[in-house]
């Protein structure tokens, strides 16, 4: 499956979840957001969606979680939604910056992965977003990074591409 993966602040393209989902047998496009703010991030990944000839399925990890979701609000605002969207302790409380403001609803399925033991983002806020949207939360006995949740975060994808692929009745 062709996935974009938007990387959290202090990794890269090529860190462990990325590496992972390829191992999955995935196609996964990370692009470079290491030296962008959350602005510039936003506008990188909405190019990218934009660019996909057919919809992608996005992944974003922490900072890069809250830049996926935005820049997924705004691809589908112009006609461009992924297929879906995968949250992974995604850094919700952080504020949108202007032009980006929207109201936080996925444009598409989505699916929250987080760690209860979190330290950096707060397990309630990716939790209580996803009770907000209809989102399914994959709860992880884990912190930030989810070193040891590898599992959950590719059976979330796996569950998340099945019921993307779903047609609808």
């Amino acid at each position: 499956m062709r996935l974009i993966f938007a990387h959290g602040l202090e990794s890269g393209p090529q860190g462990r979840k990325t590496q992972w989902l390829r191992e999955a047998g995935h196609e996964v496009v990370a692009p470079d957001c290491r030296s962008f703010a959350l602005a510039g991030r936003i506008a990188l990944l909405l190019g990218v969606l934009e660019a996909e000839s057919a919809p992608p399925l996005l992944v974003g990890s922490s900072f890069g979680g809250i830049a996926g979701l935005v820049a997924a609000i705004h691809a589908a605002a112009r006609g461009r939604a992924p297929r879906a969207l995968l949250l992974i302790a995604p850094a919700l409380q952080v504020p949108v910056p202007p032009p980006w403001r929207v109201p936080l609803a996925p444009p598409c399925p989505a699916a929250v992965v987080h760690g209860e033991r979190d330290e950096i983002v707060p397990f309630a806020l990716g939790r209580d977003w996803a009770a907000q949207h209809g989102a399914r939360l994959w709860p992880c006995d884990d912190d930030h990074a989810l070193v040891a949740s590898r599992a959950p975060i590719l059976a979330a994808l796996d569950a998340l591409a099945s019921q993307a692929a779903a047609p609808v009745r």
